[in-house]
């Protein structure tokens, strides 16, 4: 009967330490958390800094997820960089986009280029919904 006590107090002790491990996150889901008020911003800051940001948070979390959306999250990073590496590369700041004047001196070549990385982001739809139903799935995180 002892033996059995002691027993049964082992079992106990070890399911409420494992029942506290329960609550703790994964790293996939501190990063989405801790990235959540610029996730739910994406695409608002029209900038070269705002998409800096959003292309290294971004970055940051693709490295972290799960298997089942890892490939989403980097095609996701990927246009974002895309974005912010055709800017740098044409000298042309994201936020002179809506500049008429300015855009009028880019060269066919620049407009191609950035064109093609606009293009890029814009066909990651597919992506940006998978990661906000894996989000919540994973996380139980609502992304905007």
């Amino acid at each position: 009967m002892g033996r059995t006590a002691a027993v049964a107090g082992t079992v106990a002790l070890a399911l409420s330490v494992l029942a506290g491990c329960g609550g703790e996150k994964s790293p996939y889901c501190e990063a989405v958390e801790a990235d959540q008020k610029t996730l739910d911003s994406f695409g608002a800051d029209k900038s070269d800094a705002g998409f800096g940001t959003y292309a290294k948070a971004l970055a940051e979390i693709a490295e972290l997820a799960p298997a089942s959306s890892k490939k989403a999250w980097t095609a996701l990073s990927g246009a974002t960089q895309g974005v912010v590496d055709a800017h740098a590369a044409v000298g042309f700041k994201l936020e002179d986009m809506d500049d008429q004047k300015k855009r009028e001196g880019l060269s066919a070549g620049d407009v191609e280029s950035l064109n093609a990385a606009y293009k890029a982001f814009n066909g990651t739809t597919d992506q940006r919904k998978a990661v906000v139903a894996d989000v919540k799935k994973t996380c139980d995180i609502t992304l905007k």
